[in-house]
């Protein structure tokens, strides 16, 4: 069988994965996460998905590879990840 890996370091993804008695391991894709503007947010989140999953996946060419994301949208505004607690608030 062949191995699983979650490209993510997401908590919630693991706990998931766990829950469902799935073996594998995770290893996290350092992937340049932009999008161009005016991209819609559904779709931002599975380019940066996709972009995770296949960088991992390069170098795992016998491994199954979940590739996941999260944006932040504020109607179809894609704020992206805050920097610090302040840019959180704002």
């Amino acid at each position: 069988m062949n191995k699983l890996i979650l490209a993510s370091a997401s908590p919630r993804r693991k706990e998931l994965l766990e829950t469902a008695g799935a073996e594998f391991e995770i290893i996290v894709a350092d992937v340049d996460e932009s999008v161009p503007e005016g991209t819609k947010p559904e779709d931002a989140a599975i380019m940066t998905a996709e972009k995770k999953a296949l960088a991992v996946a390069e170098s795992h060419k016998d491994s199954v590879v979940i590739g996941a994301d999260t944006i932040v949208v504020a109607g179809e505004k894609i704020l992206g990840k805050p920097t610090d607690k302040a840019d959180a608030c704002r």
